[in-house]
């Protein structure tokens, strides 16, 4: 089965992909940071029994103490764990579809973090299949809430909807031109942040960032997510026109095809050479001028990092025969 960045999406020249994540707590338990490894399990096997009894076969449950270092690694690769949570695993359990697009982190920072994750904008959607999830869990396990406060959360700033609603958006032209610190202050008035996906600043590795609601007590879910649209549809319409005005340098072009010859020429390429190519590339696939598919760069973004690639060939390879390894992928697709 396709994984959810393998699919198209809408927007998704400049949207990677959609992600909801709600944050919930099991009534009668401590929080995390003062649970027992037993007691993690059995917040683990309560969830997944009542998914297996509401939507048999959808879900698998794997304890993260079980897994590979790379198998682990990769997960947070392709966003579907936190770094943390791969750091410490112990008790920890990830209960996922078979495609990634629903997934629930146990006892990450609290008991559940549900999470849906789509390819390109699908802020909508994604919301309904996450709040779908939290409704059945709820009925069953019932949630942590106060009538004032609303979902009761370990860390006092998700207090209330504790909903984080987020789009991970690659902006090489913004980059260019030196737009991500203005654009940054303009959002945080706007109740959102921007931040590098990897890296801070202009400096984001492949000119990705992330979008992201910084409230979640006092506002609706629904309020958060068209906020959260609405900004991003301005901020694509600006992607869109400054890559435009890109394709009018000579200077540019040249980045352009230089960059299209290296990734379909390379023998050894390294993650940070290929998502800095493959940035530049993005702005010549946007205006017609190189013949591949969004969803397919989009698609190497996840599969070409170190652990997913290690993933993929059964074993921990060297980094320079992983490197070549990428290269030879690489090539075949350009």
């Amino acid at each position: 089965m396709a994984k959810w960045y393998q699919l198209q999406g809408t927007e998704n020249d400049v949207v990677i992909g959609t992600k909801i994540s709600i944050a919930r707590n099991v009534k009668g338990h401590n929080f995390t940071i003062r649970l027992s490894s037993e007691e993690k399990q059995e917040i683990a096997d309560k969830t997944f029994a009542v998914l297996n009894e509401k939507l048999p076969g959808k879900f698998v449950a794997m304890r993260m103490g079980d897994m590979s270092r790379d198998m682990a690694i990769s997960l947070a690769e392709r966003n579907l764990v936190s770094p943390e949570f791969v750091s410490f695993a112990e008790g920890r359990t990830l209960i996922s579809t078979e495609d990634e697009s629903l997934s629930i982190m146990i006892c990450e920072e609290d008991h559940l973090k549900i999470q849906a994750l789509l390819p390109g904008l699908e802020l909508t959607k994604a919301y309904e299949l996450s709040n779908t999830l939290d409704t059945i869990l709820d009925e069953e396990l019932i949630f942590s809430f106060d009538k004032k406060l609303g979902y009761l959360t370990q860390c006092p700033t998700n207090i209330g909807t504790a909903m984080r609603a987020s789009v991970t958006l690659q902006l090489p032209a913004l980059s260019m031109k030196g737009q991500i610190s203005r654009l940054s202050t303009m959002v945080s008035k706007l109740g959102l942040v921007l931040t590098g996906a990897y890296g801070e600043g202009e400096d984001s590795l492949g000119n990705l960032y992330q979008l992201c609601n910084q409230v979640t007590l006092g506002i609706s879910e629904e309020a958060a997510i068209e906020n959260l649209r609405s900004i991003s549809l301005s901020i694509i319409e600006q992607e869109r026109a400054l890559r435009a005005d890109l394709m009018e340098s000579l200077k540019f072009q040249d980045i352009l095809w230089r960059s299209y010859g290296t990734l379909k020429n390379a023998r050894v390429m390294n993650f940070e050479e290929f998502m800095n190519a493959v940035s530049i590339v993005k702005v010549g696939v946007t205006a017609g001028e190189i013949d591949i598919s969004n969803e397919k760069i989009n698609e190497l973004i996840f599969t070409m990092q170190p652990a997913t690639l290690n993933v993929e060939f059964g074993q921990t390879l060297d980094r320079q025969v992983r490197d070549a390894r990428r290269a030879e992928k690489i090539r075949e697709i350009f």
